[in-house]
């Protein structure tokens, strides 16, 4: 099959030129809870103007509330 000279232009404008790799998302920050928390159990996080409480339950488990 012939393709026309207009369709080959139009295939070679979709077509990149080179192909650029997407760079890796930055890793998360990572804290241990124990410098997070110091001796305490609860912390108050302050995210866009809103108090939020991050406390550490009987069972060791995390808890996060507004």
């Amino acid at each position: 099959m012939m393709h026309s000279g207009r369709e080959n232009d139009m295939n070679a404008a979709l077509k990149p030129d080179r192909v650029v790799a997407a760079a890796a998302p930055p890793s998360p920050v990572r804290l241990d809870s124990r410098e997070l928390f110091r001796n305490g159990n609860e912390v108050v996080i302050v995210h866009k103007g809103e108090e939020y409480r991050l406390r550490i339950t009987r069972n060791e488990k995390l808890i996060l509330t507004k």
